[in-house]
Formats: C-alpha cells, structure tokens, sequence
C-alpha cells in the first residue's frame, strides 16, 4: 500500500509544478528559452502549464484507479478476476497520458511569439 502513497506524491509534485507554470512564473521549468523576453517567456510558462494540467488529469485517473481498483483486487486476492480490465483501463490511461505528451511537443509553442 505504500506505493499508492508513493504515487499520491508524485502526482501532487506534478500539481504543484502546473500551478507554478500556470502562474506564468515557471519559465525556468521550461528548457530552451532562456534568450525570450519576460513576455514571452510567460506565455510559455503558461501553455506548458495547460499542457501540463492535462496530463494532470490523467495521472490523478491512473492512480485513482489503481488505488480503488486493483489495490482492493490484490488484497482480496481476486486479482485474476479483474486482470484484463485493469490492465486495459490503465494502458488506456497511459496512452491518453502519451497522447497529450506527443501533442504538446509536435504543437509546440506557436502561439507564444509576439
């Protein structure tokens, strides 16, 4: 059960670090941009930040069901019972979680210049 604390954790690092770069004060999290101006350098933080908010979401999902889903399923021991849906539903949650990631370095930051 340790573990699921472990990963409560992690997500809440991720949370804290898409309220700094939704704040637009998080430009020093994003690398390679470091010669833009403080407006741009914002505008960055702030997309990165949405981007960020996304994976969010899903990494709360993942580790919502892992807790309430599979955890329960181990300590009963009817882990066989539930293993094709658990892995389904938490390999679809990882894709959704690459999905945004690959969108958001193909898009990149087009919107951010003057």
């Amino acid at each position: 059960m340790w573990f699921v604390w472990f990963m409560w954790g992690i997500v809440g690092v991720a949370i804290i670090a898409t309220i700094i770069l939704l704040t637009g004060k998080g430009s020093m999290l994003v690398t390679g941009f470091n010669t833009k101006n403080a407006e741009e350098l914002t505008k960055v933080s702030r997309q990165a930040g949405i981007f960020m908010t996304l994976i969010d979401f899903g990494l709360i999902g993942l580790v919502s069901y892992i807790q309430f889903r599979a955890v329960p399923a181990i300590q009963d021991n009817t882990i066989s019972n539930y293993g094709t849906e658990i892995t389904v539903v938490s390999l679809g949650i990882c894709i959704y979680i690459l999905f945004v990631a690959i969108i958001a370095t193909t898009r990149g930051f087009k919107n951010c210049k003057k």
